[in-house]
């Protein structure tokens, strides 16, 4: 099956038609986007090329369900959101006790500031629940408005702002305040 490409809207049809070429021109073209998303929620990159390719398996085997009511683009979103957060949930279930956590002191090089920036960052965002982690990175990440999220994760656009708003306002309320930084 050969597949000829003329335009966006073309390489859709075709890989709506079952044209697997055409299918996978559209995830080499949006995966990093999508990886992106699973990532914020699933926080590892194995776990994420796993959620990815069940994501991708599960997206092909549908693409006759495919109703058009919003682009594949979205849909695909949809798709892959879901994944990692059944993934993540599923994670969370069989975690006993999370890992330890590092002992980190303060380095003097900018290497180490950076790690420990990284780590910082991390336990910031590990507070913040896998579902509002994809959100954020939606809006805040990639620049997708609530409508459009809202849209993505088939929830209410006033659940996706206040999703948002609360991972924001964590990580806002994690930061040292600049009265703490000038005692230091």
């Amino acid at each position: 099956m050969a597949t000829r490409v003329t335009g966006q809207h073309d390489l859709e049809e075709q890989a709506r038609s079952g044209d697997p070429r055409a299918f996978g021109e559209l995830i080499r073209r949006w995966d990093d986007d999508l990886r992106g998303v699973v990532w914020s929620v699933v926080r590892s990159r194995t776990d994420t090329d796993d959620v990815m390719q069940t994501a991708y398996e599960k997206a092909f085997r549908s693409l006759g369900e495919f109703r058009q009511d919003a682009s594949m683009r979205t849909w695909l979103y949809s798709i892959c959101l879901r994944a990692a957060i059944d993934h993540s949930r599923y994670e969370n279930r069989r975690r006993h006790e999370s890992a330890t956590v590092l002992d980190t002191r303060p380095g003097t090089s900018s290497t180490s500031d950076a790690a420990i920036g990284r780590t910082e960052l991390a336990s910031v965002l590990e507070m913040i629940d896998p579902e509002s982690r994809g959100l954020l990175m939606l809006t805040v990440g990639l620049g997708y408005s609530f409508d459009e999220v809202a849209e993505i994760a088939t929830i209410p656009r006033g659940t996706v702002a206040s999703r948002v708003a609360r991972a924001k306002r964590t990580i806002r309320d994690s930061q040292p305040s600049a009265a703490t930084k000038g005692q230091s």
